[in-house]
């Protein structure tokens, strides 16, 4: 590794952490989820689907796709 790209490694660790660190994806790639109760459940509770928490979005989770 070069010492140019470690610099634009700090550059972009020093980025990420002033935008609030690295996020990583909450979702395992392939799963489906049954859109139309994730939507029913939401007009229940009164909230966006954008809202959910991991766990809620999980109680929808119906198989691993292809």
């Amino acid at each position: 590794m070069s010492e140019q790209d470690i610099r634009a490694l700090a550059a972009l660790d020093e980025a990420a952490e002033n935008a609030g660190g690295y996020v990583a994806s909450p979702f395992e790639e392939n799963i489906c989820y049954d859109y139309r109760k994730i939507l029913d459940y939401c007009k229940k509770k009164g909230i966006e689907p954008l809202d959910m928490t991991i766990r809620e979005m999980n109680q929808f989770a119906i198989q691993k796709c292809n």
